[in-house]
This record gives C-alpha cells, structure tokens and sequence, in this order.
C-alpha cells in the first residue's frame, strides 16, 4: 500500500470516528447561542443540561447565570449562583462565579452611586444604621425597616434584615418573623427563616413548626431543617421526620440529625423506613455520628444486601478503634460474595486489608475474590507480597492479575524483572501492557533493547505502549529498523496522531519520496 493511500485511509477513518461525536448536547447548543448572542435561548439550553448532564452541571449552572444577566434577568442569574455554590461547593467554577457576581454587583453599586451622589452610598449607608441601631433604636428602626420593605436592591434587603436580627426590640423581631412567612423572595424568606433557628427561642420555634406544617416550597422546607440544626433542636426535626412524607426531605432531615448525632432517636425509627434511601441515609447519619453500635446491630438483623453493605461502609468511615478487627472477624459471617468484596474493601478504606487479602488468597476458591485480593495488594503497595505470589503461582489469570496489581503499585522494577524472565508470550504482553500504564518512559529504553528478540504480538504491544507515551523518537527508531510490512504501517499509522516535529519531517520526506 503507498503512504498516499496510508494517508488517505487514516483520515477517512478519523472522520468516520469523529462523525458520532458531533451530535450536539444542551451544553454544547447553550455555547452556540451564547456566541450568537442569543441569551434567553442560551439560558434555556443550559437549563436542560444541569437536568440531563450531571457531569457538566456546574459549568451549565454558571454559564446559564451568564446567559440570565445578559438578558437583564439580574434576579434570576445571583439565584442560579447561589444554587451553584449550594450544591457544588467544591466546584472549580465557583471561582468564575463569584467574579460574575462582583462584576454585576459593581455594576449595580454603580447605578446606585449615581442616583445618590449627594448622599451616602449603601455600604456606608448600612453601617451607619447598624450604630445608630445599637445607640438609638427607636429612631434607626424605621429607616431600616423602610430599606428592608421599599429597596429594590437585594443586597440592601438581605444587610438590612441582618441589621434586624441583631436587634431584640419586638417590632424588629415582628419584621423578621414577617419575612420568615412570606417576603415575596424566596432567599430573602430563607433568610429570616435561619435568624429564628438561630434565635432559638420558644416564639420562634413554634413559628417554624408552622411554617412547615404549612406546606410551603421544598427550598423553604429545606431551610427551616437548617434552622432547626442551626438552633441545635433535635426535637421538632423528630416530629417532622415522623411526618414528612418527601422522601427527599426525609433523606436531609436524617442527615441534619446524624450531623446533631441523634442516633438515638433516628434508631427508633430506622424499622419504619419504608423507602431504601431513607434507611441507607440513617445508616449513614449514623457513620457520621460514629455509632458504630448501631451499625453492628444492623449488621446483625438487617436482611437487605445493600443496606448491610451500607452499614459495613459506614464502619469504616467511622473509624472507630475497633473498627478494622471487627470487619477482619466479620468476614467469616458475611452472608454473600459481594458482602465479602465490602468488607475487603472498607479494610482497604481504613488501610489495613493486606491481612485479610493475604488470607482469602490462601483460603478463597472464588477466582473473583482471589483477583479483588490481588488488587488490593497493589493499592497497598505490598511490591514484595506481589512478587512473592506471581513466582508460586499457575494460574495465568491470575498470574496477570498480580502483573496488573504490580502496576497499580507503580512497581516497574518488578516489572522489569519479570519481563527478562517470563517466558509465556501471553503474560510478556500483559506486562508490556502494565508498563505502559505506569507511564514511566525510562521503560522505553529496555523495550528497545529487547524488541528485535520479541514475537509480533509482543512488538505490537511495544508499538502500542510507545504510542501511549508519545514516544515519537522510539517509534521512529524502530520504524526505520523493521522490516515486516504489517508492522511498519501499524507503527507509521501511530505516528500520524503523535505531534512531533521529527515526526512531521519524516513523513514529509515519505511523501516526497525522499524516504
């Protein structure tokens, strides 16, 4: 075949690849119409993507925030990125967040500095109604409740309630509990709602329990569970756990109640959980209280498979003190195979499983087991453990499952080794293949050495892993040096996707069969 017809076959074949990846997601039709300036459009595009691509939920939340202040939906956009740092608070757009939200904010500070050129701009303007609240209530208590009721800025709205929270006077407290009920904003409401669970007081209590048993939103729901949490009232979120019939809400509560560690009274209620979710939440809460008691009694009567490896989980996440021997002597009593793999990997999660995978590879005739075993000894780095297994073994699975293990444990020493002695071609490949996983390229230079004695699927695994690294100048080396026809496309075709400018050049003098 002439490097023309080479060519022309590697191209079509990456169009052919690449031909299923052009069909558009939301995400991508959001960032079609943000280039267009289409803005509601895009708003709506990346709406549909935080619902159907949780893997781009965040990027779509800020983007769609984006997409809403530029169409003038200025409320709407600060609500997306308050949601956005809700519920990913880790996300790396947060960042990107908070400077959108500056940038609207000075914006809006701007708009305002002008239309009070005369007077004191808002920040000061709040400050100075914090004082006077502090030396003279009677007269600043109007001015904030006008701010708090009239202004159109929300952040105006929310430093003026906070103004109110600080304050006991009864008609400052009659304001909040105003806003708690119905503010006609839904953070400004949240708001109020967190200052009563803070205030802690009996008023305040039982107008939360109202609130709830009113049947507003679930955000609100939501809020007036934190409020509780926030006043460290476990009593009240008890009543409504027994009550509450979202199984959602359910979930948050019982988490709220694990965070306040009322494992005691969530137990009393686990056996009426009627949703798994619910049970596996408390199961949880109680990981989170670090009750291992209670796990070790689920443990004992809990007949569903999956909340009994919930609860092993949960053990190992207490980190109890007993908490690895007890799951060493549970083994023996797991009810299951995949109860086995739990226990073996909540050891794994409290590093201490190399006992135990040692023991199940002498005990266990379960080859799923037995390779689970082997492969928690390469995430511990047991390198001499491994090596010691691979050289009594017979088995060839599960002699590759030790070479797979080794890579895990980054041991390419061991590899090596094994490499200038093994003599089967199909456990050479595997650990060809596991060289090239530890992506070290120091590597490269041995299997160059030892390619001309290789057989062609081994020197096909060399070209494979050379490819994986990016090692133009290997390939090239043993390009110029093979003589089989089959190999040398394979290795020419690898190149084409490599960027190298040595690589280039070699192909530009192919091409004008200068090569």
């Amino acid at each position: 075949m002439s490097i023309y017809r080479i060519l022309k076959q590697f191209t079509l074949t990456g169009i052919l690849l690449a031909a299923p990846v052009m069909a558009q997601t939301p995400y991508e039709d959001g960032q079609k119409a943000l280039r267009e300036q289409h803005w509601t459009e895009a708003a709506e595009h990346f709406e549909q993507a935080i619902e159907t691509d949780k893997s781009t939920a965040d990027a779509s939340m800020y983007w769609r925030a984006h997409a809403l202040y530029k169409a003038g939906r200025e409320h709407e956009a600060k609500r997306q990125l308050k949601s956005l740092g809700r519920k990913y608070p880790r996300s790396e757009w947060l960042k990107e967040a908070q400077v959108l939200l500056i940038e609207h904010e000075d914006a809006e500070k701007s708009e305002r500095d002008k239309s009070h050129e005369a007077g004191l701009d808002e920040e000061l303007r709040m400050f100075a109604l914090a004082r006077l609240m502090e030396r003279d209530t009677e007269r600043a208590l109007p001015l904030v409740l006008e701010l708090l009721r009239d202004s159109k800025s929300d952040s105006v709205r929310r430093d003026a309630l906070f103004i109110l929270g600080m304050s006991e006077e009864p008609e400052a407290q009659k304001a909040i509990v105003e806003f708690a009920r119905d503010s006609g904003d839904t953070d400004l409401q949240i708001d109020a709602i967190h200052m009563l669970g803070a205030a802690g007081t009996e008023s305040s209590l039982a107008l939360l329990a109202g609130l709830y048993t009113g049947e507003p939103s679930a955000e609100v729901k939501e809020a007036i569970i934190h409020a509780y949490v926030a006043g460290d009232e476990v009593a009240p979120l008890l009543d409504i756990l027994k009550t509450e019939q979202n199984s959602d809400l359910q979930r948050e509560i019982i988490y709220a109640m694990g965070a306040m560690d009322a494992t005691v009274e969530l137990q009393t209620l686990y056996p009426t959980f009627k949703d798994r979710k619910s049970k596996i939440a408390a199961l949880e809460a109680f990981s989170i209280a670090g009750n291992l008691e209670l796990l070790r009694e689920v443990l004992a009567t809990e007949k569903d498979p999956e909340l009994r490896k919930t609860a092993i989980y949960g053990i190992a996440m207490s980190e109890g003190e007993d908490a690895a021997e007890f799951m060493q002597s549970h083994y023996t009593s797991a009810q299951s195979k995949e109860e086995k793999k739990a226990v073996l990997e909540s050891l794994v999660m409290m590093d201490s499983a190399g006992e135990l995978a040692l023991t199940i590879l002498r005990t266990e005739s379960d080859t799923e087991l037995q390779h689970q075993a082997v492969e928690v000894l390469g995430i511990m780095g047991a390198t001499a453990e491994l090596s010691e297994l691979y050289a009594n073994l017979e088995d060839q699975e599960t002699r590759i499952a030790v070479i797979e293990a080794m890579a895990i444990a980054d041991d390419t020493q061991g590899l090596n080794d094994l490499l200038r002695t093994e003599q089967g071609e199909e456990l050479r490949i595997a650990v060809i293949q596991a060289l090239a996983i530890s992506g070290d390229k120091e590597v490269g230079k041995n299997l160059v050495t030892l390619y001309p004695e290789m057989s062609h699927e081994e020197k096909t695994a060399v070209i494979e892993y050379m490819m994986i690294l990016d090692d133009a100048p290997g390939l090239l080396g043993l390009l110029k040096r093979e003589t089989n026809s089959e190999l040398k496309r394979e290795m020419l075709q690898m190149l084409m996707v490599i960027d190298s400018e040595e690589t280039d050049q070699y192909l530009f003098d192919l091409l004008e069969n200068k090569g």
